[in-house]
């Protein structure tokens, strides 16, 4: 799907286009989930915020919220705790 031609479109970065595409998601949409993903992950301690929680704060499809998430903690847009051992992006 090419987003391009949506309303706020123009203000993600190519590869938040190219995530809207893959995901079919609008770029509101994807903004709206940025937003509250990126809050709630840094309002938290680090690494207390997790994948389940991301699906109950968005309402959209889990798996789309759920790469979403983990784009994000790979980006360093959500803290992850220093010293897990288990790193959500690592699947």
């Amino acid at each position: 799907m090419d987003v391009s031609g949506y309303p706020m479109a123009e203000v993600l970065a190519p590869a938040e286009r190219d995530c809207c595409s893959i995901l079919r998601l609008l770029p509101e949409q994807y903004l709206t989930i940025k937003q509250s993903l990126v809050r709630a992950g840094r309002t938290l301690p680090a690494g207390t915020f997790k994948k389940r929680d991301a699906q109950k704060l968005c309402r959209v499809d889990v798996n789309k919220t759920s790469k979403v998430f983990e784009w994000f903690v790979k980006l360093g847009w959500i803290p992850f705790a220093a010293g897990k051992t288990h790193h959500p992006a690592a699947h």
